[in-house]
């Protein structure tokens, strides 16, 4: 398979950790204002009403889950830069908000969250991961290209 450097993990994971309180700054200045809702009260059976509380998980979610996969693509591609990172970023966002959009309009006729707000959810979405790949790529070195 494909080996990246040892040390270029641990500048991967860092890089990734800012890559990811970026994007997650920008999704949270993105959000609408929260409606009055009753605590746990579900907005549809895939947008649940959750604590905004949440954006440490999914930090470090994006953190773990997601670096390591820009990172390989970085290291497959000799470059890292903001361009090339905004563009994972960009295929990252479209792909996920496909799939979120085609499993809404499946179970839109039980949903009562309207798919304008779905829609937008996963705009803000797409607009954080290119946010992500761009920091990402903006901070990551690819090692073999440095020597």
């Amino acid at each position: 398979m494909f080996e990246i450097p040892a040390p270029s993990w641990l500048l991967l994971f860092w890089c990734g950790l800012a890559a990811a309180l970026a994007s997650e700054l920008v999704a949270a200045a993105l959000r609408p204002p929260r409606l009055a809702r009753r605590r746990g009260e579900s907005i549809s059976p895939t947008l649940q009403a959750g604590p905004r509380e949440n954006w440490l998980i999914a930090v470090l979610l994006s953190a773990i889950l997601f670096t390591p996969v820009y990172g390989v693509l970085f290291e497959v591609t000799h470059r890292a830069d903001a361009g090339l990172g905004a563009l994972f970023g960009a295929v990252h966002g479209l792909v996920a908000g496909a799939i979120a959009l085609l499993t809404a309009a499946r179970t839109s006729t039980r949903s009562a969250t309207p798919m304008r707000i779905l829609a937008w959810f996963r705009a803000r979405r797409l607009i954080s991961r290119i946010i992500f790949g761009t920091v990402l790529g903006f901070l990551y070195a690819v090692p073999r290209a440095l020597s």
